[in-house]
Protein backbone atom coordinates (compact mmCIF):
# COMPACT_ATOMS: atom_id res chain seq x y z
CA UNK A 1 0.00 0.00 0.00
CA UNK A 2 1.28 3.39 -0.75
CA UNK A 3 1.01 5.60 2.46
CA UNK A 4 1.22 9.59 2.03
CA UNK A 5 1.98 11.11 5.15
CA UNK A 6 0.49 14.72 4.31
CA UNK A 7 1.08 17.83 6.27
CA UNK A 8 -0.49 21.33 6.09
CA UNK A 9 2.02 23.92 6.73
CA UNK A 10 0.72 26.95 8.35
CA UNK A 11 0.23 29.21 11.51
CA UNK A 12 -3.13 29.44 13.18
CA UNK A 13 -5.62 31.41 12.30
CA UNK A 14 -7.43 32.34 15.53
CA UNK A 15 -6.82 35.75 17.85
CA UNK A 16 -3.38 34.00 18.76
CA UNK A 17 -2.01 32.91 15.54
CA UNK A 18 1.46 31.92 17.56
CA UNK A 19 5.07 31.82 16.19
CA UNK A 20 7.01 30.72 12.97
CA UNK A 21 9.38 29.34 14.99
CA UNK A 22 6.92 27.15 17.56
CA UNK A 23 4.08 26.42 14.75
CA UNK A 24 6.26 25.78 11.52
CA UNK A 25 9.58 25.32 11.98
CA UNK A 26 10.71 23.64 14.75
CA UNK A 27 7.63 20.87 14.72
CA UNK A 28 8.50 20.50 10.54
CA UNK A 29 12.26 19.90 11.81
CA UNK A 30 11.26 17.11 13.79
CA UNK A 31 10.06 15.61 11.02
CA UNK A 32 12.69 16.22 8.55
CA UNK A 33 14.65 13.89 11.16
CA UNK A 34 12.14 11.56 11.47
CA UNK A 35 12.08 11.13 7.06
CA UNK A 36 15.98 11.50 7.30
CA UNK A 37 16.51 8.25 10.34
CA UNK A 38 14.03 6.26 7.83
CA UNK A 39 14.81 7.35 4.80
CA UNK A 40 11.00 8.38 3.83
CA UNK A 41 9.61 11.33 2.27
CA UNK A 42 6.43 13.28 3.24
CA UNK A 43 4.15 15.69 1.40
CA UNK A 44 4.17 19.27 2.61
CA UNK A 45 0.96 21.51 1.49
CA UNK A 46 2.30 24.75 2.09
CA UNK A 47 0.36 28.07 2.63
CA UNK A 48 1.50 30.38 0.06
CA UNK A 49 -0.20 33.09 1.08
CA UNK A 50 1.00 33.38 4.20
CA UNK A 51 4.22 33.38 2.66
CA UNK A 52 3.28 36.12 0.11
CA UNK A 53 1.90 38.49 3.45
CA UNK A 54 5.37 37.78 4.71
CA UNK A 55 7.31 38.84 1.77
CA UNK A 56 5.03 42.64 1.39
CA UNK A 57 5.41 43.36 5.25
CA UNK A 58 9.11 41.98 6.00
CA UNK A 59 10.68 45.17 4.36
CA UNK A 60 8.74 47.25 7.29
CA UNK A 61 9.15 45.19 10.19
CA UNK A 62 12.26 43.39 10.62
CA UNK A 63 10.78 40.18 12.84
CA UNK A 64 8.49 39.21 9.82
CA UNK A 65 11.99 39.17 7.46
CA UNK A 66 13.73 36.56 9.92
CA UNK A 67 10.69 34.93 9.93
CA UNK A 68 10.23 34.92 6.18
CA UNK A 69 13.72 33.79 5.20
CA UNK A 70 13.41 31.07 7.88
CA UNK A 71 10.22 29.57 5.96
CA UNK A 72 11.96 30.13 2.74
CA UNK A 73 14.92 28.11 3.44
CA UNK A 74 13.15 25.16 5.40
CA UNK A 75 10.86 24.87 2.23
CA UNK A 76 13.72 24.58 -0.10
CA UNK A 77 15.40 22.16 2.00
CA UNK A 78 12.43 20.01 2.13
CA UNK A 79 12.16 20.27 -1.59
CA UNK A 80 15.76 19.14 -2.09
CA UNK A 81 15.17 16.39 0.42
CA UNK A 82 12.75 15.17 -1.69
CA UNK A 83 9.76 15.92 0.18
CA UNK A 84 6.56 17.31 -2.19
CA UNK A 85 6.20 20.55 -2.11
CA UNK A 86 2.26 21.44 -3.03
CA UNK A 87 -0.05 23.83 -3.19
CA UNK A 88 -2.20 24.93 0.01
CA UNK A 89 -4.91 28.04 -0.14
CA UNK A 90 -5.94 30.06 2.72
CA UNK A 91 -7.46 32.74 0.53
CA UNK A 92 -8.51 34.96 3.60
CA UNK A 93 -4.99 36.32 3.78
CA UNK A 94 -5.93 38.60 0.84
CA UNK A 95 -7.95 40.27 3.40
CA UNK A 96 -5.16 40.01 6.33
CA UNK A 97 -2.54 42.40 7.46
CA UNK A 98 -0.08 42.81 9.71
CA UNK A 99 -0.51 45.61 12.59
CA UNK A 100 2.90 45.98 13.26
CA UNK A 101 2.72 43.56 16.19
CA UNK A 102 0.15 40.40 15.36
CA UNK A 103 -1.39 38.95 12.00
CA UNK A 104 -5.02 40.83 12.26
CA UNK A 105 -6.45 37.54 10.10
CA UNK A 106 -9.75 38.67 8.77
CA UNK A 107 -11.87 34.99 8.00
CA UNK A 108 -14.78 36.63 6.13
CA UNK A 109 -13.74 35.21 3.03
CA UNK A 110 -11.68 32.31 4.00
CA UNK A 111 -12.88 30.12 1.41
CA UNK A 112 -12.04 30.23 -2.39
CA UNK A 113 -15.29 30.29 -3.69
CA UNK A 114 -16.14 33.72 -1.55
CA UNK A 115 -13.99 35.19 -4.38
CA UNK A 116 -15.29 35.58 -7.67
CA UNK A 117 -13.93 33.68 -10.34
CA UNK A 118 -11.55 36.22 -12.28
CA UNK A 119 -10.30 36.68 -8.62
CA UNK A 120 -10.31 32.61 -8.01
CA UNK A 121 -8.03 32.34 -11.53
CA UNK A 122 -5.48 35.29 -9.71
CA UNK A 123 -5.34 33.34 -6.68
CA UNK A 124 -4.64 30.22 -7.66
CA UNK A 125 -1.69 31.40 -10.24
CA UNK A 126 0.07 33.89 -7.88
CA UNK A 127 0.22 31.08 -4.94
CA UNK A 128 1.18 28.74 -7.27
CA UNK A 129 4.10 30.79 -8.41
CA UNK A 130 5.22 31.16 -4.74
CA UNK A 131 5.72 27.22 -4.94
CA UNK A 132 7.92 27.57 -8.17
CA UNK A 133 9.82 30.18 -7.45
CA UNK A 134 10.89 28.41 -4.50
CA UNK A 135 11.75 25.18 -5.59
CA UNK A 136 12.18 24.81 -9.01
CA UNK A 137 9.36 22.79 -9.69
CA UNK A 138 5.39 23.48 -10.67
CA UNK A 139 3.40 22.20 -8.05
CA UNK A 140 -0.14 20.21 -9.34
CA UNK A 141 -1.70 18.74 -6.10
CA UNK A 142 -3.94 20.37 -4.30
CA UNK A 143 -5.55 20.78 -0.60
CA UNK A 144 -7.98 23.07 0.16
CA UNK A 145 -7.81 25.28 3.35
CA UNK A 146 -9.96 23.95 5.79
CA UNK A 147 -11.25 20.95 3.14
CA UNK A 148 -13.28 24.17 1.65
CA UNK A 149 -13.61 22.86 -2.15
CA UNK A 150 -17.05 23.35 -2.94
CA UNK A 151 -18.72 23.99 -4.97
CA UNK A 152 -15.63 23.03 -7.35
CA UNK A 153 -17.27 24.23 -10.32
CA UNK A 154 -16.22 28.05 -9.43
CA UNK A 155 -12.31 26.63 -9.16
CA UNK A 156 -12.16 24.13 -12.04
CA UNK A 157 -11.68 27.00 -14.80
CA UNK A 158 -8.40 28.07 -12.32
CA UNK A 159 -7.10 24.39 -11.52
CA UNK A 160 -7.27 23.62 -15.47
CA UNK A 161 -5.47 26.63 -16.27
CA UNK A 162 -2.80 26.31 -13.71
CA UNK A 163 -2.58 22.63 -14.35
CA UNK A 164 -3.63 21.67 -10.64
CA UNK A 165 -4.84 18.15 -11.73
CA UNK A 166 -4.84 16.08 -8.24
CA UNK A 167 -6.57 16.76 -4.97
CA UNK A 168 -6.11 15.70 -1.55
CA UNK A 169 -9.07 17.56 0.27
CA UNK A 170 -11.61 15.10 0.45
CA UNK A 171 -12.67 12.84 3.30
CA UNK A 172 -15.60 10.42 3.09
CA UNK A 173 -19.02 11.14 4.65
CA UNK A 174 -17.02 14.26 6.61
CA UNK A 175 -19.38 16.71 7.10
CA UNK A 176 -19.52 20.86 8.95
CA UNK A 177 -21.12 24.10 8.35
CA UNK A 178 -21.05 27.05 9.76
CA UNK A 179 -20.93 31.34 8.86
CA UNK A 180 -17.69 31.32 7.44
CA UNK A 181 -16.58 27.74 6.17
CA UNK A 182 -18.20 24.25 5.49
CA UNK A 183 -17.59 21.21 3.50
CA UNK A 184 -19.90 18.27 2.72
CA UNK A 185 -18.41 15.17 1.31
CA UNK A 186 -21.38 12.58 2.38
CA UNK A 187 -21.83 11.60 -1.06
CA UNK A 188 -18.58 11.24 -2.26
CA UNK A 189 -17.12 7.84 -3.82
CA UNK A 190 -16.27 5.05 -1.11
CA UNK A 191 -12.62 4.93 -3.01
CA UNK A 192 -9.03 5.71 -2.05
CA UNK A 193 -8.26 7.31 -5.40
CA UNK A 194 -10.99 8.20 -8.38
CA UNK A 195 -11.60 10.86 -11.40
CA UNK A 196 -14.09 13.84 -11.56
CA UNK A 197 -14.58 16.77 -13.46
CA UNK A 198 -17.45 19.42 -11.85
CA UNK A 199 -17.86 17.81 -8.75
CA UNK A 200 -15.58 16.57 -6.48
CA UNK A 201 -17.85 14.10 -5.09
CA UNK A 202 -18.99 12.76 -8.15
CA UNK A 203 -16.65 10.31 -9.49
CA UNK A 204 -16.50 10.64 -14.08
CA UNK A 205 -14.37 7.62 -15.48
CA UNK A 206 -12.20 9.90 -17.59
CA UNK A 207 -12.36 12.84 -15.44
CA UNK A 208 -9.21 15.57 -16.09
CA UNK A 209 -9.19 15.58 -11.77
CA UNK A 210 -7.64 12.58 -9.81
CA UNK A 211 -8.59 12.68 -6.32
CA UNK A 212 -6.76 11.06 -3.72
CA UNK A 213 -9.32 11.44 -0.51
CA UNK A 214 -7.77 11.72 2.87
CA UNK A 215 -8.46 8.31 4.55
CA UNK A 216 -11.59 8.41 6.57
CA UNK A 217 -11.85 7.33 10.12
CA UNK A 218 -15.12 7.50 12.66
CA UNK A 219 -14.63 8.27 16.16
CA UNK A 220 -16.48 7.47 19.22
CA UNK A 221 -17.01 10.93 21.76
CA UNK A 222 -14.77 8.65 24.49
CA UNK A 223 -12.22 8.54 22.13
CA UNK A 224 -12.10 12.97 22.02
CA UNK A 225 -12.48 12.54 25.90
CA UNK A 226 -9.52 10.99 26.41
CA UNK A 227 -7.78 12.93 23.92
CA UNK A 228 -9.04 15.92 26.26
CA UNK A 229 -8.22 14.39 29.02
CA UNK A 230 -4.73 13.70 28.68
CA UNK A 231 -3.98 16.58 27.58
CA UNK A 232 -4.76 17.62 30.99
CA UNK A 233 -3.55 15.27 32.97
CA UNK A 234 0.47 15.65 30.78
CA UNK A 235 0.21 18.19 28.87
CA UNK A 236 4.07 17.99 28.48
CA UNK A 237 3.47 14.97 26.48
CA UNK A 238 0.16 15.90 24.40
CA UNK A 239 0.33 19.74 24.06
CA UNK A 240 0.29 20.47 20.31
CA UNK A 241 4.12 22.05 19.84
CA UNK A 242 2.39 25.33 18.23
CA UNK A 243 1.71 27.98 20.34
CA UNK A 244 -1.45 29.33 19.02
CA UNK A 245 -5.37 28.32 19.24
CA UNK A 246 -7.63 27.37 16.35
CA UNK A 247 -10.08 29.48 14.47
CA UNK A 248 -13.79 29.03 16.45
CA UNK A 249 -15.45 26.28 15.31
CA UNK A 250 -18.79 26.91 16.62
CA UNK A 251 -20.47 23.41 18.01
CA UNK A 252 -17.74 21.04 16.58
CA UNK A 253 -16.28 20.63 20.44
CA UNK A 254 -19.64 19.54 21.39
CA UNK A 255 -20.59 17.83 18.59
CA UNK A 256 -17.19 15.60 19.15
CA UNK A 257 -17.78 14.66 22.72
CA UNK A 258 -21.75 13.58 22.35
CA UNK A 259 -21.90 12.09 19.10
CA UNK A 260 -20.16 9.42 16.42
CA UNK A 261 -18.27 11.53 14.00
CA UNK A 262 -16.64 11.18 10.67
CA UNK A 263 -12.97 12.30 10.79
CA UNK A 264 -9.75 12.20 8.56
CA UNK A 265 -7.21 9.70 10.29
CA UNK A 266 -4.53 12.43 11.80
CA UNK A 267 -0.94 12.59 12.64
CA UNK A 268 -2.36 15.78 15.26
CA UNK A 269 -1.53 14.95 18.85
CA UNK A 270 -3.43 11.68 20.11
CA UNK A 271 -5.34 11.08 16.89
CA UNK A 272 -1.63 9.64 15.62
CA UNK A 273 -2.40 6.88 18.82
CA UNK A 274 -5.26 5.26 15.52
CA UNK A 275 -2.70 5.17 12.71
CA UNK A 276 -1.96 1.52 13.04
CA UNK A 277 -6.00 0.76 13.28
CA UNK A 278 -6.80 3.03 10.33
CA UNK A 279 -4.09 1.21 8.43
CA UNK A 280 -5.00 -2.44 8.71
CA UNK A 281 -8.83 -1.37 8.34
CA UNK A 282 -7.67 -0.61 4.97
CA UNK A 283 -5.31 -3.53 4.07
CA UNK A 284 -9.16 -5.61 5.24
CA UNK A 285 -10.60 -3.36 2.43
CA UNK A 286 -8.13 -3.71 -0.04
CA UNK A 287 -7.41 -0.19 -0.43
CA UNK A 288 -3.88 0.19 -2.58
CA UNK A 289 -3.70 4.12 -0.94
CA UNK A 290 -3.45 5.78 2.42
CA UNK A 291 -3.27 9.20 2.78
CA UNK A 292 -2.66 10.65 6.50
CA UNK A 293 -3.19 14.80 6.95
CA UNK A 294 -1.62 16.82 9.26
CA UNK A 295 -0.28 20.04 10.65
CA UNK A 296 3.43 20.86 12.31
CA UNK A 297 1.79 23.44 14.47
CA UNK A 298 -0.63 20.59 15.74
CA UNK A 299 1.76 18.07 16.56
CA UNK A 300 2.80 16.66 19.78
CA UNK A 301 5.29 15.14 21.24
CA UNK A 302 3.13 12.51 21.53
CA UNK A 303 2.25 12.26 18.40
CA UNK A 304 6.22 12.32 16.85
CA UNK A 305 6.90 9.49 18.94
CA UNK A 306 3.89 7.71 17.03
CA UNK A 307 4.51 8.84 13.68
CA UNK A 308 7.95 7.67 14.33
CA UNK A 309 6.78 4.10 15.67
CA UNK A 310 4.07 3.42 12.63
CA UNK A 311 7.01 4.27 10.30
CA UNK A 312 9.60 2.11 11.72
CA UNK A 313 6.65 -0.30 12.41
CA UNK A 314 5.32 -0.36 8.35
CA UNK A 315 8.36 1.11 6.13
CA UNK A 316 9.57 -2.52 4.96
CA UNK A 317 5.80 -4.08 4.06
CA UNK A 318 4.44 -0.53 2.76
CA UNK A 319 5.60 2.33 1.01
CA UNK A 320 5.74 5.84 2.34
CA UNK A 321 5.54 7.72 -1.27
CA UNK A 322 5.00 11.30 -2.34
CA UNK A 323 1.98 12.26 -4.94
CA UNK A 324 5.13 13.48 -7.17
CA UNK A 325 6.61 9.77 -7.37
CA UNK A 326 3.15 8.54 -8.09
CA UNK A 327 1.50 10.50 -10.00
CA UNK A 328 3.83 13.61 -11.93
CA UNK A 329 3.51 13.01 -15.58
Amino acid sequence: MNVYITLDYEIYFGKNHGTVEKCIIYPTSELIRISKKHNVQFVFFVDCGFILKLKEYQIRFPQLKKDYEAIISQVKLLSEDGHDIQLHIHPHWEDSYFDGERWVINVNRYKLSDFNETEIEDIVKRYKNVITEITGKEPFAFRAGGWCLQPFSKLEKAFRENKITLDSSVFRNGFYSSEQYSYDFRNAPDKDIYHFEHDVTEEKANGFFTEVPISPIKNSPFFFWKLFLLGRKDPYLHKPLGDGNAMPAPGYRKKLLTKFTNNPVSVDGYNSHLLSAALRKLKLQNRKHMVVIGHPKALSRYSIIKLEAFIEENKTQHCFTTFSKEFSK
